[in-house]
């Protein structure tokens, strides 16, 4: 079998995705797009994740860059989209993984 990261290219494309991935502001945006039944503008995505406008589009640039988001601009209005089905299914991952870590926990303590 090949191994999933087979190349330094792929290993450091990896890394940047996990490295965006680990900012909560940056999660925060990712749950609010997965949660939008639409794509969303900057101003709505600031408001939902309780970000200022400058710290939004920072981040939102970040996610774009590192290919976790797509945008699409109509007339003056940027719109942004979480990649499909790449995005939830991460988000799905993790939050399994953690909610796994976090019974275990609660199961030790008990």
């Amino acid at each position: 079998m090949r191994p999933l990261l087979a190349t330094p290219t792929m290993i450091d494309e990896a890394s940047g995705i996990f490295a965006a991935l680990g900012d909560p502001s940056r999660l925060r945006i990712l749950q609010v797009l997965l949660e939008a039944e639409a794509p969303l503008n900057q101003g709505v995505v600031a408001a939902r994740a309780h970000l200022a406008q400058a710290n939004a589009s920072k981040h939102l640039s970040c996610l774009v860059r590192t290919g976790l988001l797509t945008r699409s601009q109509e007339g003056n209005t940027v719109y942004y989209l979480p990649v499909q089905p790449m995005v939830s299914d991460l988000c799905s991952l993790v939050g399994a993984h953690v909610s796994h870590r976090v019974a275990a926990t609660l199961q030790a303590l008990n």
